[in-house]
């Protein structure tokens, strides 16, 4: 069974703040206690004390609860009134809260201390005392528990020295306790004293302590971490980095050998192996808060510490390529370090093995497929028209969060009411003619996202939609006229052109008879010709078969029809005339400039019609 921590902070963060953003406060005192109790910033060098032994960053300090393990030295606050006090700490295993209900971790007064606490029966919270003299003062919520190392950072900015009054109390980089205002108490200089506070009889601190440093400032969240973090003496720096996203499946695991307490620039030399441990895949929309290192799905690799044993040397960087990573899976890995003397990955005594933190990372995952759909060519029906947006999403984990619609773009005017914007098949409803892009946008756990867009295009009627279908209108047989209509009107246009058309007259086999069609002639504008402002349409129209050649035999049943298309087809100008002379005003600058086809339906008395269409391009300033 692997041991698990109640801390688990990733090296590699507080590693990188430690070394990338250095703690802007100033170190003024620290006591390592590598055999030693001196101050290895300041001077003031401790006196006393029983010894040493193994502590969270080489060796740490050993108190038995006894007047002869305390460590005294003199001390004073000048240039401290912004403080951060902070230290690593472990019960000893006899340990229980003292009978006032006070174990004193150190200190010099009643303002200026760290205890176990609270008084009067407490539990043996963490207390911060400095600047604070009775009353309330911040408590942690963690109990600490024997045998167990914690990181303690206390923090105190004395009011009446133009702090501000506060007080927190950290434990392993999470603030855990804050009062504001209560920092008020200053105390000045007098003998400090590790283990027990001078003058205040028992209840000593049974335990270790180790890295006891002090700051002239308060030490942010991120500035307590990297303190907490020091030299990094288990493995650290993982690669893929703790929280990674993406990680390909072949992608080999890597990291930093714990470095030598001694010597930080060189790994342990104590170390003999590597114990990888990787755990089995989880969801990542459902992830556990840690894995469960008994699992048998568990892998555990074991890796030397010194792939070139010739030259003597624990190497600095490892690796393992792991097979068979799952895509879109959360893996928790941990890498232990056997020290001489280990029995393996399972091995217990924690003089032969350093245990690692456990990190996290998530492999590669498919994002959403979006397909928006086909494009849709439709006509308003009574003002409005309702289309079909047939979209889809499609994503092989299951795990897509958003889903939506939007209007990209709209004709001037439109309103488009889409029914759910939240689902990829709905509807939309549209009011005006022209061009609309929507646009379906998707986005899975992972924040991959995809989108897509569909075009509409609205026409004033089912003709215009079917001219300018993608798939192309296909004419009835006889719609010679593109009206989408087969009446007589496509057999009159037939008839005329083949009237006119010479070769198809020199094949002529039958004898018309007495039919006789209208005469239309253009007389302004002309066939291709450029026009601007206002235009005069005008032409002549006549019936030959009652001998006219004025007008005659236009009137009465007979009539003249002149209309305008523009190049999508759509009528732009109309007017009917049956009264001589025939012609229609069409004010060009309203239009775009483009080219037109002008047309003109001349229908005779006897009912026989004559359609003629003439091509202009408006080209106005």
């Amino acid at each position: 069974m692997r041991k698990h921590f109640l801390v688990t902070l990733p090296a590699v963060v507080l590693l990188s703040m430690l070394l990338c953003s250095p703690v802007q406060a100033e170190l003024v005192h620290h006591w390592e206690f590598e055999n030693d109790t001196d101050d290895s910033v300041g001077t003031w060098n401790g006196t006393g004390g029983i010894g040493f032994a193994p502590g969270m960053i080489g060796q740490a300090a050993t108190f038995d609860g006894t007047a002869a393990s305390d460590i005294t030295f003199t001390f004073n606050t000048a240039g401290l009134k912004n403080i951060t006090v902070a230290f690593w700490m472990k019960l000893d295993t006899a340990w229980t809260p003292g009978k006032a209900g006070i174990g004193r971790v150190m200190g010099s007064a009643d303002n200026f201390e760290c205890v176990l606490g609270p008084s009067g029966g407490g539990t043996g919270q963490v207390a911060n005392n400095f600047f604070i003299s009775g009353g309330t003062y911040p408590l942690s919520t963690t109990i600490p528990t024997p045998d167990t190392w914690y990181h303690v950072a206390l923090t105190s900015s004395l009011s009446t020295a133009g702090g501000t009054g506060r007080a927190e109390v950290w434990i392993n980089g999470v603030m855990e306790a804050a009062q504001d205002n209560r920092a008020i108490n200053d105390w000045t200089s007098g003998v400090f004293a590790f283990g027990q506070r001078p003058g205040a009889g028992g209840y000593r601190f049974p335990g270790l302590l180790d890295d006891v440093r002090i700051y002239n400032e308060v030490l942010s969240e991120e500035e307590i971490k990297a303190v907490m973090e020091g030299v990094p003496t288990k493995a650290h720096e993982p690669s893929p980095a703790d929280g990674a996203r993406g990680v390909p499946l072949d992608q080999v695991l890597s990291w930093k050998a714990g470095l030598d307490p001694a010597d930080s620039n060189n790994p342990n030399p104590n170390i003999i192996e590597h114990y990888l441990w990787l755990s089995k895949p989880y969801s990542p929309m459902n992830p556990p808060a840690g894995p469960d290192w008994d699992d048998p799905a568990v892998q555990t690799f074991t890796i030397g510490a010194d792939t070139d044993p010739a030259d003597g040397n624990v190497d600095p960087n490892a690796s393992k390529a792991v097979p068979g990573l799952q895509k879109d899976s959360l893996y928790f890995w941990a890498v232990d370090e056997g020290l001489t003397g280990s029995s393996g990955p399972l091995e217990t005594d924690p003089a032969k093995i350093i245990w690692g933190d456990a990190w996290i990372f998530e492999t590669e995952t498919t994002g959403p497929q979006v397909d928006a759909g086909s494009s849709v060519v439709t006509w308003l029906k009574e003002g409005t028209t309702t289309v079909d947006v047939n979209g889809t999403v499609t994503d092989g984990t299951g795990d897509v969060t958003v889903i939506q619609w939007s209007v990209l773009t709209a004709p001037f005017g439109a309103t488009v009411d889409i029914a759910n914007t939240a689902v990829a098949a709905t509807t939309a409803t549209l009011t005006e003619t022209g061009t609309y892009v929507l646009q379906l946008y998707a986005r899975d756990a992972t924040m991959l996202e995809d989108s897509g867009a569909i075009e509409i295009k609205v026409y004033n009627d089912g003709c215009e939609a079917a001219k300018n279908s993608p798939d192309g209108y296909t004419a009835p047989p006889y719609d010679f006229n593109g009206d989408c209509i087969e009446n007589f009107n496509d057999f009159a246009l037939f008839a005329a052109r083949w009237l006119e058309d010479a070769s198809l007259m020199s094949d002529l086999l039958y004898d018309a008879g007495d039919i006789t069609l209208p005469v239309v002639q253009f007389t302004n504008p002309l066939d291709s010709s450029t026009v601007s402002g206002q235009v005069i349409i005008n032409v002549i129209a006549y019936d030959p078969g009652v001998g006219a050649t004025d007008g005659d035999g236009m009137e009465g049943a007979g009539i003249v029809r002149f209309q305008v298309f523009d190049s999508t087809g759509a009528v732009v100008g109309t007017q009917d005339e049956n009264t001589a002379p025939f012609d229609m005003t069409w004010n060009t600058a309203a239009v775009d400039n483009g080219v037109y086809t002008i047309r003109v339906t001349a229908e005779s008395d006897a009912g026989y019609i004559v359609i003629k269409e003439i091509s202009v391009t408006v080209n106005n300033p």
